[in-house]
């Protein structure tokens, strides 16, 4: 009986280190996103703010039919 009592407290503590683990990873994962999309905001404000890098759209002569 003491045996049982054992492997469920292993069990649980194992059980509740995986969780932990998960929701850590799961924070992580998140803030590198959150990372990442900052850096494509900035990016984003750097391009629109030097309008004369943009590429320019020249008219080009269609063809006729």
């Amino acid at each position: 009986m003491d045996l049982k009592i054992v492997e469920v407290v292993v069990l649980l503590v194992a059980g509740g280190l995986f969780v932990t683990w998960q929701f850590r990873d799961l924070r992580r994962a998140k803030e590198v996103t959150r990372q990442q999309r900052e850096e494509e905001k900035h990016q984003a404000t750097q391009r629109s703010a030097k309008p004369d890098e943009a590429p320019s759209m020249t008219s080009q002569p269609s063809d006729p039919q």
